[in-house]
């Protein structure tokens, strides 16, 4: 399939600009919706953490080692406990929300208006997804009167888990405002999908399938971390948060892949190309250890991961400049593409391994709004490529033709060569060129030894001019001072001979210095379609040149010329004649 037929460069810009203003306006409708998703509900009023089940037991009961207020927040022990005050008159509220995360437990102690503790286990299978990077639980006993209700994480994995956790007195809305504009934005991301694998079937490049699959798990990512997958699938709250993991790592080991096929051939060298499809290996090797050993290491788990993540990142900026350095187009395209989501990368590594803050709501809108442009910025790196690509074929196709027009032309005087003439003789043939001319200057080599080169090119150059080119008349050198031509139409043989006188005025008028006139002799055959119709052009050339050395031994500077004609099946007719 022809590239340049399927997509125009104006309809691909036109589109890729409609996906980008669309985007931008989603992203712009979707932020203020997200920032408020976190928001609403009771948080805790006080919290601790202890290493053993007896030490947890002990700070239930006490007023010692609890931190009150929305600061310290850790999840680097086992046990972390939540105190929520309801109230003399308070009752139980009807939901738990709270990041979406794993852990291994959750112990609910409530104490209740009469005094009597109420206490209840649960697991991450009673939770659901709900809302952005969110999942709830009902609670037990909701609605019942009580004064304190303790919560008790075994196992958290990271420290928003604990720290995001809210009561809500109604049970929460499962499609919220946020979640319907990231269902739109992933309606958008399918149209850049969809067009990289029209793409693909014109140009057959594997940097587009690595690019689908860009897109594919970026998708996918968005739609598990949205809360969208309730509507989809009813995926259990461990598994998505597990494939948050997984689908962002394939996306980015597939950017990686991408990128190592996209950059062009002569900007990056074989041992960085190596460098990112290895470390697009490390990556799917990074998400699975994620995945198998979470639950195991906890939030030590959570650290490896993103220090993982610290050693492709500087792979990436070593490989990516180096391309840089060599003048590369496309990498330029990759580091617009790349640097909002290395930028939000870092920030969640300093929130989530190093805890140097919580990982704010607004780093996973900044997150989606990364990935948006990452999927809009390669599509359009896509469309440069495909652009690029289509100009340098049409610059090879006029190369080519060009190379093909000078291989067909003789380089001193621009007239057609003998190779050309060879090929298409049979089709001028059938087109009716049935007068073939032979012409060669004579004495010319005396003008060589005498004025030199440069003056004997001159001549030729004339005598090129002088051969005039239509529809009728073709004009060809053959090499040396010898020319031809093929003719069509009445009184073939009268015109050539016109041809010939007229090249010594010519040579005279155009050629100053010249102590003697040039002349040309010249050798004509015509030849009848039907006569001799599987004649090839060397027996029909050889005939035009005996005639031309008839010529030159009569004298030179005059035409011989022979006419071939059948007056039985059995009989040629050679008729000479000499002018």
């Amino acid at each position: 399939m022809d590239a340049g037929r399927t997509f125009s460069p104006t309809l691909t810009r036109g589109a890729l600009w409609f996906l980008a203003v669309v985007m931008v306006a989603l992203f712009g409708m979707t932020e203020p919706a997200m920032a408020k998703a976190g928001e609403g509900g009771l948080p805790p009023a006080c919290h601790a953490a202890a290493d053993t089940r007896t030490q947890a037991d002990l700070l239930r009961n006490s007023n010692q080692g609890w931190t009150c207020g929305d600061r310290d927040w850790s999840a680097a022990q086992r046990h972390v406990l939540l105190r929520f005050d309801l109230g003399i008159d308070g009752q139980v509220p009807a939901e738990l929300t709270t990041r979406l995360a794993r852990f291994e437990a959750l112990q609910i102690e409530i104490e209740r208006s009469d005094g009597s503790i109420g206490r209840h286990q649960r697991s991450m299978h009673d939770f659901s997804p709900k809302g952005h990077m969110g999942q709830a639980m009902v609670l037990p006993e909701g609605g019942e009167r009580a004064r304190r209700l303790t919560l008790e994480y075994v196992g958290p994995t990271v420290t928003t888990l604990v720290s995001e956790t809210r009561l809500h007195a109604k049970v929460q809305s499962l499609l919220r405002g946020e979640q319907i504009w990231i269902a739109i934005l992933c309606g958008v991301l399918l149209v850049p999908l969809f067009f990289n694998l029209a793409l693909y079937r014109a140009l057959r490049d594997r940097f587009l399938l690595w690019h689908v699959s860009v897109v594919g798990f970026m998708l996918l990512h968005a739609t598990i971390t949205s809360g969208l997958t309730p509507l989809v699938a009813p995926l259990p709250v461990g598994s998505i948060s597990l494939l948050i993991a997984l689908t962002f790592c394939g996306g980015a080991a597939s950017a990686l892949m991408m990128a190592s096929d996209f950059i062009e051939r002569d900007k990056l060298d074989d041992a960085h190309r190596r460098a990112l499809r290895q470390t697009a290996l490390w990556l799917v090797f990074n998400g699975g250890f994620f995945v198998a050993t979470i639950d195991w290491l906890q939030s030590r788990g959570l650290a490896i991961y993103f220090a993982n993540w610290l050693v492709v990142i500087g792979v990436m900026i070593w490989a990516m400049g180096a391309a840089l350095k060599r003048g590369s187009r496309a990498v330029k395209f990759l580091i617009a593409s790349w640097l909002p989501l290395v930028a939000t990368g870092i920030w969640q590594i300093t929130a989530g391994a190093f805890g140097l803050q919580n990982e704010p709501m607004e780093l996973f809108i900044a997150q989606r709004i990364a990935i948006g442009l990452e999927v809009l910025i390669g599509s359009i790196a896509i469309a440069d490529r495909f652009i690029q690509l289509r100009r340098d074929r049409d610059t090879h196709r006029l190369r080519a033709g060009e190379m093909a027009r000078l291989a067909e032309r003789d380089p001193l005087t621009g007239l057609l060569n003998r190779r050309t003439i060879e090929s298409r003789f049979a089709a001028l043939r059938s087109d009716g060129f049935e007068t073939l001319a032979l012409l060669d200057l004579d004495h010319f080599k005396a003008v060589n030894d005498r004025f030199g080169h440069a003056v004997g090119d001159t001549v030729l150059k004339v005598v090129a001019a002088a051969l005039p080119e239509d529809d009728d008349i073709l004009p060809m050198r053959m090499g040396g001072e010898e020319f031809m031509l093929v003719l069509r139409g009445p009184d073939m043989v009268q015109r050539a001979e016109r041809i010939r006188q007229a090249i010594t005025a010519r040579i005279a008028q155009e050629v100053p210095g010249l102590d003697r006139p040039v002349t040309a002799s010249m050798g004509i055959v015509e030849i009848p379609a039907q006569v001799m119709p599987d004649a090839s052009f060397a027996a029909i050339y050889a005939r035009a040149d005996g005639l031309l050395y008839q010529a030159k031994r009569a004298g030179r500077n005059r035409m011989v010329c022979e006419r071939l004609q059948i007056f039985d099946r059995h009989r040629e007719l050679r008729r000479p004649a000499a002018a």
